[in-house]
């Protein structure tokens, strides 16, 4: 046994026959354990865990460690009286974080399977931004604006889904006292989608758009009310601009599923999505391709870097002249065209102007295809017999999409 394995077994026989000195690691690792039973699935053993959630808990606040410390407490003051009572109740915030410790590891036993650069090149991944109508006094959100795209590494974007969606108090369980205040405040700061206007809010029509994308095909109902669902896996960037941006997106994406079907079963809106970090995206992308590896502030920075400003909102925040940070669509066109960006400065993908990233024309208009069986010869295109595509410079000022 090597000193690190011995090492990490001495610490777990320690904190299992040592209760009064169990730490709050432990603990976070025992609820993980936990959230593993209850899912029907082989609980890891606490070696595995301590390896794939350590870099988890690093990251952890010292605010989000201090639950921890309580539970801990709470466990050495049962065992002193000898009544070991489990912790049954999870709140919604540590369920979530308990979700997001299972997706880093799904992700990496994903990264695993992929059996060669050739099918790295090739697979399709999707990203993930959702604007939430929020009152955080109430952790309370409802999907503002939906916007996802597929794309992959060798052929960029191929499809692009975007819906502004409406706040309907009629149509909402649990809607919070007072809220209209506290999200029009935070649609001004964040997106500017207003609840009070009349947006769109047939959830169920939605939803089913929405998962249609998803699966690129028929969904059936059948299968949505019963929560057969085999979803693909959804990336979204966790950054300083959207602080708790994947607890937002989980709880919106299950508040607009039970919206949509009040009657399916709070665990089946629960486990349909698989939310994952984007940052850990393209990790798992460097790790395979073996690139060198970034720490996570900076795979931050290079996925917020702004390449187009204003250039590819949805047409709603283009009618408004917002800014691009505001509009969830530009904002998941600039990841993408960022991750390639990156992985090209490493390995040649052959960058396609107008799918890895914008192509800008002759009269200085810019365009994105977001239909993988559109063309891209300007002729095809009806574009100016003048007009032609050239790669869009880092730090280069643009003009609006045309």
């Amino acid at each position: 046994m090597s000193v690190n394995k011995f090492s990490v077994s001495l610490f777990f026989f320690l904190q299992i026959n040592m209760a009064p000195k169990k730490s709050a690691y432990f603990t976070f690792l025992n609820r993980y354990r936990d959230y593993e039973i209850r899912k029907g699935r082989q609980p890891s053993s606490y070696e595995q865990l301590s390896i794939s959630l350590s870099p988890v808990w690093n990251n952890m606040t010292e605010g989000q460690k201090d639950r921890y410390k309580v539970l801990a407490n709470r466990c050495i003051s049962n065992t002193n009286h000898n009544i070991e009572q489990p912790l049954n109740h999870i709140s919604n915030e540590e369920e979530i974080r308990l979700a997001v410790c299972d997706m880093v590891k799904l992700v990496a036993e994903m990264f695993e399977n992929i059996p060669n650069d050739q099918e790295l090149l090739n697979k399709k991944f999707i990203l993930l931004h959702i604007n939430c109508h929020s009152f955080d006094e109430e952790q309370y959100y409802f999907p503002a604006e939906i916007s996802a795209i597929e794309f992959n590494l060798k052929n960029g974007l191929s499809r692009t889904y975007q819906q502004i969606i409406g706040f309907s108090e009629n149509k909402l369980k649990g809607c919070p006292p007072g809220h209209p205040y506290p999200m029009r405040r935070y649609a001004k700061q964040y997106h500017q989608i207003d609840c009070l206007d009349k947006h769109p809010d047939d959830y169920e029509n939605i939803f089913f758009e929405f998962l249609t994308f998803l699966k690129d095909g028929i969904i059936n109902k059948t299968d949505v009310k019963e929560g057969k669902l085999d979803l693909p896996y959804l990336f979204t960037v966790e950054s300083d601009v959207d602080e708790n941006n994947i607890k937002k997106t989980i709880n919106s994406l299950e508040r607009l599923y039970s919206s949509a079907f009040p009657e399916v079963d709070a665990e089946v809106c629960k486990s349909t999505f698989k939310i994952g970090n984007a940052e850990q995206l393209l990790l798992e992308i460097k790790k395979k391709m073996n690139l060198p590896s970034d720490d996570d502030h900076h795979l931050v920075r290079v996925l917020e870097y702004e390449y187009y400003v204003q250039a590819f909102c949805c047409k709603y925040h283009e009618s408004i002249r917002t800014t691009n940070f505001k509009c969830s669509k530009a904002r998941i066109i600039q990841w993408m065209t960022n991750i390639c960006n990156h992985i090209n400065t490493f390995i040649d993908l052959n960058l396609v102007p107008g799918r890895h990233m914008a192509a800008r024309l002759n009269d200085h208009s810019i365009l994105i295809i977001e239909n993988a069986h559109l063309p891209l010869t300007a002729a095809d295109l009806n574009l100016n017999k003048n007009a032609s595509y050239y790669d869009i410079l880092p730090n280069s000022r643009i003009s609006p999409q045309s």
